[in-house]
């Protein structure tokens, strides 16, 4: 759909105020991230849990492990359910190299030719997989903020491993819900199941077998596919690589926080050629957003447009030309969220 900006940014900002989150809107939860009990306990078995938060955080970098996932995908179509389900070796040297290989479609049926254009499509996509597909704590500060965890006192085997079982909930605005299972020695988050606010699966990701001391013999690890270069904090350097000062959304202390800066040259939505583009990666915690501001727009007199594109599964697209700029907003979170960013950077 499109509409003038001024339109889709004030129905935004309405929604978001209403649901107490917003870019710079402090969240109107208490943080639970610090105390919790098992559900049903008592107050005196209260734990902090912000070690392993931090643990959490850096487990699937730091810590050398190999194994086989099953991913479940579920999502609508024009109302019609769809699901993915396949299998992948994951493998991590524990010092930053990775490697996520998928090994076999389960499903939806697929001949053999579409089964090896997937496995070889997955293999093109292993860093987006690595870095952003899954449940993560991608920043504790911001986690504290946006969501609560609430240990279960539930103790689960995953992968022959014992796990504890959390329940991890968003606070700030639209409500997801994921179920964790960690593991007790490591805090590899070892399954995942992620719901919507009314209780439908959305995604489930299980290790159904781990090594913590594989030799990493023949592993093919990830190789970078995209000529993405650090983004200068200093806005003259930053412009000097762009060629346009590039405008990132406020990022203090509210929803979002920034993980990272990058310039990047791709196509041209408006026409022929490539642009260079800023890439700005937000999160709120566990999810995360893509913000990339493409420069000067290449059809000048352009009306201040944007358009939400039909969500992909989880994912919702906010895009358009703003200012006689353009801009594209990304992520799993709801379309208010990526709305509130765009009127941010303005």
């Amino acid at each position: 759909m499109s509409r003038p900006f001024s339109f889709l940014a004030a129905l935004g900002l309405a929604l978001v105020a209403g649901c107490g989150g917003g870019v710079d809107a402090e969240p109107t939860a208490a943080p639970r991230a610090i105390l919790t009990a098992p559900a049903g306990g008592n107050a005196g078995v209260s734990r902090n849990l912000l070690p392993l938060l931090k643990r959490m955080s850096l487990a699937p970098s730091n810590v050398s492990h190999s194994g086989v996932r099953r991913v479940e995908q579920y999502w609508l179509v024009d109302g019609q359910p769809r699901e993915l389900r396949y299998r992948e070796q994951v493998s991590s040297d524990g010092a930053g190299l990775f490697a996520v290989d998928a090994t076999e479609l389960l499903a939806p049926a697929s001949t053999a030719q579409q089964t090896a254009l997937f496995l070889v499509l997955q293999k093109a996509r292993e860093g987006f997989v690595q870095r952003y597909r899954d449940f993560a704590v991608r920043d504790v500060d911001s986690f504290v903020r946006n969501y609560s965890i609430i240990d279960t006192g539930a103790l689960v085997t995953v992968a022959g491993r014992s796990c504890n079982e959390y329940i991890v909930q968003r606070t700030a605005g639209e409500s997801v819900r994921y179920q964790i299972a960690v593991d007790a020695q490591t805090a590899l988050v070892l399954r995942a199941r992620q719901e919507s606010a009314s209780g439908t699966l959305l995604s489930l990701v299980e290790f159904e077998s781990l090594n913590l001391a594989p030799t990493h013999a023949g592993v093919a690890w990830h190789q970078p596919l995209t000529d993405e270069r650090t983004l200068p904090a200093d806005p003259g350097l930053a412009r000097a690589q762009l060629g346009f000062e590039p405008r990132l959304p406020r990022t203090d202390g509210g929803l979002f926080a920034l993980k990272s800066a990058t310039s990047i040259e791709a196509p041209n939505p408006a026409g022929a050629g490539t642009l260079m583009w800023a890439k700005h990666t937000l999160t709120d915690g566990v999810e995360v957003v893509f913000f990339l501001h493409g420069g000067p727009d290449t059809a000048p007199g352009r009306d201040d447009i944007v358009r939400v594109a039909p969500a992909v599964g989880p994912w919702n697209t906010a895009e358009g030309s703003l200012h006689g700029e353009l801009y594209t907003a990304m992520g799993r979170v709801p379309v208010e969220d990526l709305l509130d960013l765009l009127e941010a950077a303005l």
